[in-house]
């Protein structure tokens, strides 16, 4: 194909319009006349061809000139020819036409006419058939639409037209002419045909041609066909085709063309003009009717496009198609054109279509857009090998828009009919410098997932497409929201959003499936969300888990193995929860040694999980962090042998750690704990920390052996639980006790609640549990030990390697359990009581049910001076301290006792045989000997304070200094004498005292023996060793003291008073001689009252 600039159009318009051709055929006529007048005379030529000679050819050429106006017409050769039946022939060769200026019009090689016999018989030149060949003639059409038409590029049209149909006028003109009434054929061979489009800037040459116009009556038929010259392997053909009636402007016009080019035949009409987009050949036919204004009619159009590609820019990647039919017709006055059938068949798409299609921006003189409004049937779709298989679609209503230049195909609304549901698309597709611009929205009502899924390119993001293909099961997907762009050099930007319910998918490879799920799920910029608004999962054990408000979310679908995080928000049983958490890749429980039953109760878990999307993940690319909120909790494997129950705990995983925190009870001991697990892979055991309440509840629960009422108040205590692997927990706990009252009443100890101690405890809860450690400070008492408890949680033995119990205690302790609900027996083995700083032992209410006592004491100290060595005894508490004894005062005297209670205390009743040593191990008497002792001491007045009742039987007094200074005032030298000798012999000591913790006050005494009288009363300051006693000293107590009857005991009828002061050691005695003067009853005159005691 040549496509070569024609002249323009100025030029051309700037000849004048010539109308030669009559006459010019008509000058021919007559030559033909002339020169067939001549030869038919020579009939005997019949079949042979006679060559006019030069001056007949000259005459002729001159009538032919004569005839032809202002044109110069030369005739290189006349040939005539009879055929059979008498039919002359005339050739003409080398013909030439010329204007007046001798500008060429026409040149042909060959012209050969047939006459016609009836009008030559009336002496008439017609001709019936005229053929020429080799002739070339240029048809071109003007910027402005007009049409002229010349034999040869550069020669003079030979007509003009500002229609087609105007210019098929001058040939309705001939066929009109008298001359040429008999004509009824013109030939033409061997054309060669260039047709110009000034508008477009473009020429086409076509070669070959053959043109016919036949007459039949007044019908023209007009027909032709041509080879368009190209540079490509095929070869276009064209077939023209016109009809009309002579005389009239109105006509048909027709043109078939083979295998032409796509941009070739767009750009002939702006019906074609939507062609130009592709690349392919063309085979149809179209059909135009010339109205009798000389306009053209609605066009028909047939075609056949055959294998090519949609390309409207050399930079955008073509597109192919098998095959592209269009029956469609268009109507210019309306410009719009109407598509019966459009057929599309490729591999990327195949459809039928039929509408309506409007031309816009025609005024120009080409439209520049086309709106289209397009039924589509029998679709199926595959556009760039997307899909495995083409996905074939009921039927669609499209609306469209098509810009030409540059190329832009936007669809406004296209509504597709699939599977019973509906489908709005929109989109649009663009041809940019740069390359293809597509953008495609949808919306669909609802769909199944496998019908997503088949109409989900595999390439648009492709692993998020895998991940449902491989774990949605089933699902009502609704509210379908689809969005694709592609733009150059860049990857492809999908959107997609959707509802579902009724779902069954997996979410995590390994885990049971959700089922009964309803939500969301979103694609958008490569990042892929599913968010589950209801739905549950079946865990292994404990149920069904409600997982609404669960989150998963792929950040980047285009990464390989790409990573994901699952946002969880669950309702379960502890127990269901639990087992999922311990399912492969997690393993939390089985790596935290723990069972999924670990506890009862509610859970409602919020968390993040992130993973890979890959096959065998590893639990070391799992991250967890999560919480969870545990309601109406209970345990009884936390702690073993312990159970735990919570209104609420908080629980927070993570990939190394499992903790549970909050308030509850331990039995009925109320706490606020965290159990601590960690996950690692060698992680060791769990431990529990936080806080308890010590009460009476706590002493109840952990039975530490200690009776009712030992407790009053609460306080808070700090507690840690060891839990290791396969070993028995380790604990410790400790408090400040404030808040917290303790009594002890068998020691007389308590702790008030507002005053504040130290208690710490650490043991091992194993089978059975023990305490190894026991430590308690706080005012009055202090203690350290160890606790062993039995097989069922009993104490066995609470052992105290020291106890510190105010200022009268200083022992260790030992506390054997005797069984459930038996109070334990103590044993004091070793180490000091003061009885002179407490009242323990007492009886009554507080006392009630205590165990046996065993004491063996290293000292009891009695009063200041006065204490009992290897002090042993046994004892019952059941009603207060009762029970035998054995000691001995200051570690010398051995004595025997008892102990039993007395008003809440204890009261002591001591025995010895030895009266004399226990006086002198007591330092009253250190050289008293013999007699027998019995003492008892009533508790009386203030803690430590008795009342004390003495007897003494047959002891012998020697060396008393304070005896003996009273002897040596009175001058009795026989008694000085027995006292340092053998000593003074009492046959009876008695004595009424009160003993408190610094003081003795004798109330009444009395010693008597054969040789002397004794009385005294006063007191003796146990600190300071002070003595300020009184009495009466009566010698010859065995003659003397008949007049006892009238005094005191241990007074005769004659005495002298005397006065005991100083020290034991170095006393000082005063004697009122006078006093024996005075008669024993007037005795009391010369001394002071007696001292008394309260009660």
């Amino acid at each position: 194909m040549n496509d070569d600039t024609p002249q323009t159009d100025t030029q051309v318009r700037a000849r004048p319009r010539h109308k030669w051709l009559p006459r010019l055929l008509w000058s021919l006529g007559a030559a033909f006349v002339l020169f067939a007048a001549t030869m038919g005379a020579l009939q005997w030529s019949v079949g042979r061809d006679f060559v006019a000679p030069a001056w007949l050819r000259d005459e002729a050429e001159a009538r032919i000139n004569r005839g032809a106006g202002d044109l110069s017409v030369r005739v290189g050769e006349i040939v005539a020819r009879v055929e059979e039946g008498w039919r002359p022939r005339v050739i003409l060769r080398d013909v030439d036409v010329a204007r007046p200026d001798g500008q060429p019009l026409v040149s042909l090689a060959n012209v050969d006419a047939g006459l016609a016999m009836a009008p030559l018989l009336r002496g008439k030149v017609q001709p019936a058939r005229i053929r020429f060949s080799g002739a070339s003639l240029r048809l071109r059409r003007q910027a402005d639409g007009s049409f002229d038409i010349a034999f040869g590029d550069t020669l003079a049209p030979v007509g003009q037209g500002a229609t087609l149909g105007q210019l098929m006028k001058g040939l309705d003109d001939l066929m009109q002419r008298a001359g040429f009434a008999a004509l009824r054929r013109i030939e033409a061979e061997a054309l060669t045909l260039r047709y110009e489009d000034m508008r477009l800037g473009r020429g086409w040459t076509v070669d070959g041609g053959r043109l016919r116009l036949q007459r039949s009556g007044d019908v023209l038929d007009l027909s032709a066909d041509f080879a368009l010259l190209g540079g490509g392997d095929s070869v276009t053909t064209l077939e023209l085709n016109y009809d009309s009636v002579i005389g009239e402007t109105a006509a048909q016009f027709g043109v078939n063309v083979s295998d032409m080019s796509a941009q070739d035949i767009a750009v002939h009409s702006p019906a074609l003009a939507w062609l130009d987009v592709l690349r392919a050949p063309i085979s149809g036919a179209m059909r135009v009717a010339v109205d009798d204004d000389g306009q053209l009619g609605p066009l028909s159009a047939a075609l056949q496009i055959d294998a090519g590609v949609l390309q409207p820019t050399d930079e955008t990647r073509p597109i192919p198609f098998e095959s592209l039919r269009a029956y469609m017709t268009y109507v210019p006055a309306e410009q719009r054109l109407v598509f019966d059938d459009l057929t599309l068949v490729s591999k990327w798409a195949t459809a039928r279509a039929e509408g309506v299609s409007v031309m816009k921006g025609i005024e120009s003189g080409w439209p520049n857009e086309f709106i289209s409004q397009l039924t589509l049937t029998e679709i199926s779709a595959n556009p760039g090998d997307l899909y495995p298989e083409a996905v074939v679609l009921e039927g669609a209503d499209a609306d469209l828009r098509l810009r030409l230049d540059p190329f832009d195909l936007e669809i406004g609304r296209m509504t597709v009919r699939d599977q019973g549901h509906v489908v709005q698309l929109g989109g649009r597709l663009q041809a940019t410098p740069d390359g293809w611009v597509l953008g495609v929205r949808g919306a669909m009502d609802a769909a199944e997932p496998d019908r997503v899924l088949a109409l989900w390119p595999e390439e648009a993001a492709p692993r998020a497409r895998s991940w449902i293909a491989e774990n949605i099961d089933s699902a009502t997907l609704r509210d379908i929201e689809l969005a694709y762009r592609s733009v150059p050099r860049e990857g492809p930007d999908l959107y997609l959003g959707l509802g579902f319910e009724e779902a069954n998918f997996r979410y995590l490879k390994g885990f049971p499936h959700i089922s009964g799920a309803s939500g969301q799920a979103s694609l958008r910029d490569s990042r892929f969300v599913v968010t589950a608004d209801g739905g549950q999962v079946v865990a292994p054990q404990g149920g069904r888990v409600d997982i609404a408000g669960t989150t998963f979310v792929v950040p980047d679908v285009r990464i390989r193995e790409a990573p994901a995080t699952v946002m969880l928000r669950a309702k379960s049983t502890i127990t269901a929860a639990l087992a999922l958490l311990d399912l492969d890749p997690f393993n939390f429980l089985t790596r935290a040694g723990q069972p999924v039953t670990l506890a009862d109760g509610r859970a409602d878990i919020d968390g993040k999980i992130d993973i890979r999307l890959k096959k065998g993940l590893k639990p070391d690319e799992v991250q967890v962090a999560a919480s969870a909120r545990l309601l109406d909790t209970r345990s009884d494997k936390i702690v073993p042998g312990r159970v735990i129950a919570a209104k609420a705990l908080d629980v927070t995983v993570e990939n190394d750690l499992l903790r549970i925190e909050g308030p509850g009870r331990i039995g009925k001991v109320p706490f606020d704990a965290a159990w601590e697990s960690p996950l690692g892979k060698d992680a060791g055991g769990s431990r529990v920390t936080g806080e308890v309440e010590l009460s009476q509840l706590f002493a109840d629960e952990f039975n530490i052996g200690l009776p009712d009422g030992s407790f009053s108040g609460q306080a808070p205590a700090t507690i840690a639980i060891e839990l290791p692997k396969d070993e028995a927990p380790v604990f410790s706990l400790r408090s400040d006790l404030q808040g917290l009252g303790l009594a002890l009443p068998q020691i007389g100890w308590s702790l008030p609640q507002n005053r504040a101690g130290t208690l710490e405890v650490a043991g091992l809860l194993g089978t059975p549990p023990r305490v190894d450690r026991l430590f308690l400070d706080a005012p009055g008492l202090r203690a350290g030990g160890t606790i062993r408890l039995t097989e069922d949680g009993q104490m066995a033995e609470a052992r105290f390697d020291r106890v510190q119990a105010g200022d009268w205690l200083d022992a260790p302790v030992t506390l054997t359990g005797r069984g459930a609900g038996a109070p334990p027996a103590v044993a004091v083995t070793g180490g000091t009581v003061d009885l002179r700083r407490t009242s323990v032992g007492g009886g009554g209410s507080g006392a009630s049910g205590g165990g046996p006592i065993t004491l063996a004491l290293d000292r009891l100290q009695i009063s200041q001076g006065i204490a009992l060595t290897d002090f042993r005894g046994e004892f019952s508490a059941t009603r207060g301290m009762d029970g035998s004894f054995t000691g001995r005062v200051n570690g010398a005297a051995q004595v025997t006792g008892r102990v039993v209670p007395r008003d809440g205390r204890s009261a002591f009743r001591i025995l010895s045989d030895d009266a004399g040593a226990v006086f002198a191990a007591a330092g009253l008497l250190k050289r008293a000997r013999q007699g027998k002792m019995d003492l008892t001491l009533l508790p009386a007045g203030e803690s430590g304070s008795y009342d004390g009742f003495l007897t003494v039987n047959q002891v012998r007094l020697r060396e008393a200094p304070a005896l003996a200074e009273l002897l040596n005032a009175v001058s009795v030298v026989g008694l000085l004498e027995q006292l340092s000798g053998t000593g003074i012999l009492f046959n009876e000591v008695e004595a009424e005292f009160r003993l408190t913790p610094d003081r003795v006050i004798v109330t009444s005494s009395s010693a008597v023996g054969a040789s002397l009288g004794i009385s005294m009363d006063g007191t003796y300051d146990m600190a300071s060793d002070q003595m300020d006693m009184q009495g009466v000293f009566s010698p010859l107590y065995l003659l003397n003291g008949i007049g006892s009857v009238l005094t005191r005991k241990g007074e005769g009828l004659i005495g002298f008073n005397y006065l005991l002061t100083g020290t034991a050691e170095a006393p000082r005695v005063q004697v009122n001689p006078l006093s024996i003067l005075t008669p024993g009853m007037f005795r009391e005159i010369f001394r002071r009252p007696a001292p008394k005691v309260t009660q």
